[in-house]
């Protein structure tokens, strides 16, 4: 448990300047857009399909941040009722089925990637592989399945915030 912890406190670090290197680069990028529109009633065409590519991005690992601390939007009334043994029951019950949908995101991603890839599609302003932004998907899945099991290795091992005591 500690050494796969580690692993992920790394890869959850990554993630989290991921976050904001994007965030700086898509400010930057529609501040310029807006910009160039307002000087030169022109606008700058490979900014959308960069800024819609980047974001997919962002939402993948920010959904493989709150998988990381149990906070995707879920429907916890049963967990919030139950007792530590049937919190770690449902956990394992709930991630199985998670690990499942999110294998079907990695499988449908990658192989729109590398299709794109074979096929040699270009995007149409910057003229960038498809497939470079397409695999925000399976590189999302992974990262979802990954965060995933750690969070039920959490609750497991009782080091999840819903598994500590409230305090009298």
């Amino acid at each position: 448990r500690d050494v796969y912890k580690k692993i992920m406190d790394i890869l959850g670090y990554l993630e989290s300047a991921i976050q904001v290197i994007i965030g700086v680069l898509i400010t930057i990028i529609a501040f310029a857009n807006v910009c160039v529109r307002y000087l030169s009633n022109g606008k700058l065409a490979y900014t959308e399909e960069l800024t819609v590519n980047i974001f997919v991005l962002m939402i993948m690992c920010g959904c493989a941040l709150c998988a990381r601390s149990g906070s995707l939007i879920s429907l916890s009334l049963l967990f919030d009722i139950s007792g530590k043994k049937g919190k770690k029951i449902l956990a394992v019950i709930f991630t199985i089925f998670s690990i499942a949908f999110y294998a079907v995101i990695v499988y449908t991603g990658w192989d729109k990637t590398a299709t794109l890839l074979h096929q040699h599609k270009l995007t149409a302003s910057l003229l960038i592989p498809e497939g470079y932004f397409m695999a925000a998907l399976p590189l999302g899945g992974i990262l979802l399945i990954l965060h995933s099991i750690e969070y039920m290795i959490d609750i497991l091992t009782e080091q999840a915030p819903c598994m500590k005591d409230p305090d009298p």
